[in-house]
């Protein structure tokens, strides 16, 4: 006996791989996160450097704490020495943990993706299964 096809049940299926597409298209949106925050790093740090006077220069840095990460900013107010390389070493320090988590955030979109479609992928198999019917 040939098998009914069940639109509803073909449509929900479609829902259960549409669901992690949905999901990854508006994760996708938190990717240049890190990248943005970095701009911003970056500004504050430029800031310091093209201060017009030292006192602007001295808000600068004191402003620091507040626009960039706790340990970028302290390689610059604690720090010894020029303050250019002071600025320098904060600033591959930024890239350096702006480049982890980049990285993190790839990770944890890509497993959440993955996740989400092989749990979907089950819940709509189980459903399109054998009717159940006596």
């Amino acid at each position: 006996m040939p098998r009914k096809i069940s639109v509803s049940r073909i449509g929900f299926m479609l829902c259960c791989f549409l669901l992690p597409a949905l999901i990854g298209t508006f994760a996708s949106f938190s990717i240049p996160a890190p990248l943005v925050d970095a701009l911003h790093q970056q500004a504050a740090l430029d800031a310091v450097l093209t201060a017009a006077s030292p006192s602007a220069r001295q808000a600068a840095i004191a402003a620091l704490p507040d626009t960039v990460d706790a340990d970028t900013a302290a390689i610059v107010t604690n720090g010894t020495g020029p303050l250019s390389a002071r600025v320098a070493a904060a600033t591959a320090n930024m890239r350096r943990e702006t480049l982890a988590q980049a990285r993190t955030a790839a990770y944890k979109i890509r497993l959440m993706v993955i996740t989400l479609s092989v749990l979907s992928a089950i819940f709509a198999i189980t459903l399109m299964g054998p009717d159940r019917r006596g």
